[in-house]
């Protein structure tokens, strides 16, 4: 309604969070205050991000997945089209730790080469390949160098794929026999 005046809905008691505080008192302070958020400053007072109850209580349930300096895990996808290697070797240039190799048919020759194609920069980054609905598919996509499988090819409800090239299967029996 833009006849409320702001000093009428707003929040007089301000909730400051400290940059370092630990999320299982972050949440507390939160849920004492009756607040889903607050501002987290660092010790000059300067904003530094915000934090929401739900985001403490994650950080108490979850640890998140950093490498040897602390910094988050980063995972980047390319497509088989097109310089595939290229791509690929861009992404690790900017520091990636894992790449992804997707397509949604993912048993296909195209794809094996993609696979082959990006092992071939980096033996030890792992590769995601995907998506596929059969163990044949699993097989071949780990011989030419995939380390993890993405199954499933049309079980989304906004999904495509299996109307337009007649290709999908129900999650649970692509999972039942991509582990056979």
């Amino acid at each position: 309604d833009r006849f409320t005046q702001l000093s009428e809905v707003m929040s007089k008691d301000l909730v400051l969070l400290d940059a370092d505080i630990d999320p299982r008192d972050a949440f507390n302070k939160l849920d004492g205050a009756n607040r889903k958020l607050a501002p987290a400053v660092d010790k000059d007072g300067r904003l530094v991000g915000i934090l929401t109850r739900k985001a403490a209580l994650r950080a108490t349930l979850y640890t998140p997945a950093t490498d040897a300096q602390g910094r988050l895990r980063i995972a980047a996808a390319v497509g088989i089209n097109g310089d595939v290697a290229g791509k690929a070797k861009q992404l690790l240039d900017a520091g990636v730790d894992t790449l992804v190799v997707d397509t949604a048919h993912g048993h296909q020759e195209s794809m094996i080469s993609a696979v082959r194609a990006v092992r071939a920069l980096d033996p030890q980054v792992p590769i995601v390949a995907g998506n596929i609905v059969a163990a044949e598919g699993v097989r071949d996509l780990i011989e030419a160098g995939a380390d993890i499988i993405k199954v499933g090819v049309g079980p989304g409800a906004m999904c495509t794929t299996r109307m337009m090239t007649g290709v999908g299967r129900p999650q649970f029996s692509a999972v039942l026999e991509c582990a056979a």
